[in-house]
């Protein structure tokens, strides 16, 4: 979507101009969600390419800042499958594995054979309802319930059939439409969030996202404008009216979705190359 047809969006104008001034100091980076921020949510995770110009405009801007890293959870080549960006990090997995740029296999920071023989083990109890979708991802695991007929009783459902994930190094949380099952001790997304910024030295950041487990992030980035002076844009991406009220409340502007985020890329990249 064009910068043009968003000119008369407050909120859409608001974030571009938060982010441009973010990205006005350097060292600058951009760190982004990928499903339902940079991609439509779609019923097949594996369908979900991203919005219209994402990719050009990350492409860019990763030639321009210091970083620019997707953190997601999923699987790290998975995301670098979709996208088929070599040249931005990623923190795959809610931050338990990197994918540098031009990297071939990504580096966990946990022991993979026993999250994945956990992982699995907890998977085999999930319940198999019509149009509920499991999505191992080696070091993390997500239950679609989206295409249930209820999918307040399927998540219910799914919670209960866990039961307590107590002494396997696993937790279970929730998402739009999903139960993510991820490693206790591994960190989130904020702990990636710091990381990323700490190795480039960042001193101005542009973070995205559109979902609870993007809150992480989101307060990682604030602690750093709050604590070390690094000048912070937090754009929430409100998904079609579908992102939770906590996304919204957390974001300094939020955009109206998948492809609007895009678009803020875009306009984001033309500056800088006009810079």
């Amino acid at each position: 979507m064009p910068e043009s047809s968003q000119a008369t969006d407050a909120s859409w104008s608001r974030a571009l101009a938060l982010a441009r001034d973010a990205l006005a100091v350097s060292p600058g980076g951009l760190l982004t969600d990928y499903d339902g921020t940079l991609s439509r949510i779609v019923p097949d995770p594996s369908a979900a390419t991203l919005a219209d110009g994402a990719g050009p405009a990350l492409e860019a801007l990763a030639q321009r800042l210091a970083v620019v890293a997707f953190v997601t959870g999923r699987a790290a080549l998975d995301v670098r499958r979709l996208s088929g960006l070599e040249r931005v990090l990623v923190a795959g997995n809610h931050g338990t594995e990197l994918l540098e740029p031009g990297g071939e296999t990504s580096q966990s920071t946990v022991d993979r054979g026993v999250i994945e023989r956990a992982l699995t083990e907890a998977l085999a109890r999930v319940p198999d309802l019509a149009g509920l979708r499991v999505e191992h991802k080696g070091l993390s695991a997500s239950v679609h319930y989206r295409d249930v007929d209820d999918p307040t009783v399927a998540r219910d459902a799914v919670h209960a059939a866990l039961g307590s994930l107590d002494g396997t190094g696993l937790v279970a949380r929730d998402g739009r439409m999903i139960v993510e099952i991820v490693p206790t001790a591994a960190g989130d997304k904020g702990t990636a969030t710091r990381t990323i910024a700490a190795r480039f030295g960042l001193r101005g950041l542009v973070v995205l996202g559109d979902d609870v487990t993007d809150l992480d992030m989101f307060r990682a980035a604030d602690d750093l404008r709050a604590a070390e002076g690094v000048r912070v844009a937090i754009i929430g991406v409100g998904s079609g009216g579908e992102a939770p009220a906590e996304v919204a409340a957390a974001a300094d502007a939020v955009v109206a979705d998948a492809p609007a985020a895009a678009a803020l890329l875009a306009a984001l990249a033309a500056g800088h190359a006009a810079d």
